[in-house]
């Protein structure tokens, strides 16, 4: 019996079985959700801010919080499509576009490792930054088009599900074995734990921040350039909605806001549990003031959660 307590004790085991409740909900009680094609269209929109939650996870194992990714996400989209639009192969304007998003992830990390800012106000400071620089430089009307390519790496079909979910799923399984089975991976967790006991006991804190949120400059770029492909083209309130979401579902997945605690493992869950969410919202026809209110709400519910693990720690 007392391995069953246990089982539901574990904040990760209840993210999976909630989303599997919700799910299995949806299909019998809304009508279309059970179909084949609604279920593929879930995924991929899981896929395309899963890449995020992921470089987001990380970073809050750390004990850190990355605000920019909604403009990281921006940025990667739009500078994808300019450099497919100025006559670039599009291997070529991915790369650049990632470049540039991990040099954003780059700047946060210098800043809250040199200069000592808090991750949350850096991290916001860098998001705006990015969002008015592009609004500058577009004059409002960032260019479109991204190519067949592009197209088919974000929504190409050759296994039912889409291309772009199959690499979040690659994506996840490398980071999986980087927290689980690598020394990189205890270090991260080890700073989320005690920064200080971390510095005593040899942990190279400068390098892991950087290397975190380089990381998470990557993964929410790549997250902009396969919404690109996905909707063949792009605007620059693109990652405004997963903002909130990506940290969601770090939190749903069972990840402890404070860092140091909680399976990585949960972000799968905590991803496609918040999408579900989202659509359940949309079907029911909730109007948008009625989902900026679940978002405020979403919002308290994070806090509720940072102060809790704040007073256990």
């Amino acid at each position: 019996m007392s391995r069953y307590k246990n089982w539901f004790k574990d904040t990760t085991n209840l993210a999976y079985l909630t989303m599997l409740l919700v799910w299995l909900g949806t299909m019998i009680f809304i009508k279309g959700f059970a179909k084949l094609g609604h279920n593929v269209t879930t995924l991929q929109t899981a896929a395309l801010m899963g890449f995020t939650v992921l470089g987001q996870a990380v970073v809050v194992i750390t004990g850190g919080i990355d605000m920019s990714v909604s403009g990281i996400i921006t940025l990667g989209s739009v500078a994808c499509a300019a450099g497919i639009r100025s006559g670039l192969p599009a291997g070529i304007a991915i790369i650049l576009a990632l470049l540039a998003c991990v040099l954003v992830g780059a700047f946060n990390a210098s800043s809250i490792v040199f200069l000592r800012v808090p991750p949350i106000i850096q991290t916001i400071a860098a998001g705006c930054i990015i969002e008015g620089t592009l609004l500058v430089l577009t004059n409002g009307t960032p260019p479109s088009g991204c190519g067949e390519f592009l197209s088919w790496i974000s929504k190409g079909k050759p296994l039912v599900v889409t291309n772009a979910f199959w690499l979040w799923m690659i994506a996840y399984a490398c980071l999986w074995w980087m927290m689980n089975c690598s020394k990189f991976g205890r270090y991260i967790y080890a700073i989320g734990t005690n920064v200080s006991t971390a510095k005593n006991s040899g942990v190279h804190t400068v390098r892991i921040n950087y290397l975190v949120y380089m990381l998470s400059g990557l993964l929410s770029g790549l997250s902009g350039i396969l919404m690109l492909g996905n909707i063949g083209s792009t605007y620059l309130t693109i990652g405004d909605p997963y903002q909130l979401y990506s940290i969601a579902s770090v939190v749903i997945g069972g990840i402890a806001i404070t860092g140091g605690k909680g399976k990585f493992s949960g972000v799968i869950a905590g991803t496609i549990l918040t999408v579900l969410i989202r659509d359940i919202l949309n079907v029911m026809a909730i109007s948008e003031a009625m989902r900026n209110i679940f978002q405020g709400l979403l919002v308290l519910v994070l806090l509720l959660a940072y102060a809790r693990e704040k007073k256990s720690s």
